[in-house]
């Protein structure tokens, strides 16, 4: 009956120095890249590609704001759930822990860079664990975002869009502009990302697909906007850094 209390007591600081702990030089770098996965035409910064309705498509102008990226750890074996649980400093360890887990400096991309040309993020410190999801959310831009237009375009706003439609079926170019500051979340799943004393250092790049923007939907229709935001996070995945 004494054998329970024991392994409690030897286990207990264990976990306890886990709640606490952070490995020095954890490092996570994320990245923010575009491209298409069907076949598209590019042109500088113009992109022409046809949706999955057939309507033939031209992005004259494209910008999306990536609001925050945040990593989801594994979830805990239930021991270890339970050992967390009589911490008296679990509370304040989940608090600190969402800073280094979390990136919230919004960023605008646009489409001047070429498919596949990564732009820099930032740096996370999280602590050592098995990362299991990306949790991102595009959101309006506000004035300290990172990569603003100098027009101002962007301000408030978590997507613009220009360009023309081919409807399927006709032959005449149709303009279109579409804006949105609504947000959108999307729940990305990472590939058992391991951060330890053997992995201290790890790479990530969130893709945006663009010729999936408009899929389902006429960009000349009413509520164009509101589905193109969905399918900006829908359309986006993440993996690790080549």
């Amino acid at each position: 009956m004494k054998k329970a209390p024991l392994l409690l007591g030897a286990l207990l600081p264990l976990a306890l120095t886990g709640c606490g702990s952070r490995e020095e030089g954890t490092r996570l770098h994320l990245e923010l890249a575009h491209r298409s996965v069907r076949a598209a035409q590019v042109e500088g910064m113009v992109r022409h590609f046809t949706n999955d309705r057939g309507d033939r498509i031209t992005l004259t102008q494209a910008y999306v704001t990536l609001g925050s990226v945040e990593i989801i750890p594994c979830p805990e074996p239930a021991t270890l759930r339970w050992l967390r649980a009589l911490s008296p400093v679990g509370t304040a360890h989940a608090h600190t822990e969402s800073s280094p887990r979390r990136l919230g400096t919004p960023y605008v991309s646009g489409l001047e860079r070429p498919d596949g040309e990564p732009l820099p993020l930032g740096l996370l410190r999280p602590p050592p664990g098995l990362y299991c999801h990306a949790h991102l959310v595009f959101a309006p831009a506000d004035a300290d975002a990172e990569g603003l237009p100098e027009d101002g375009s962007m301000e408030g706003r978590t997507l613009v869009l220009e360009g023309t439609v081919v409807p399927v079926g006709e032959e005449a170019p149709r303009p279109f502009r579409l804006e949105s500051a609504g947000v959108a979340n999307a729940q990305l799943p990472l590939e058992q990302l391991s951060l330890s004393k053997e992995h201290l250092e790890s790479e990530q790049r969130i893709t945006l697909h663009y010729d999936g923007w408009l899929d389902g939907t006429s960009p000349l229709a009413a509520d164009a906007a509101t589905q193109v935001l969905r399918n900006v996070a829908s359309s986006t995945s993440i993996e690790p850094s080549l």
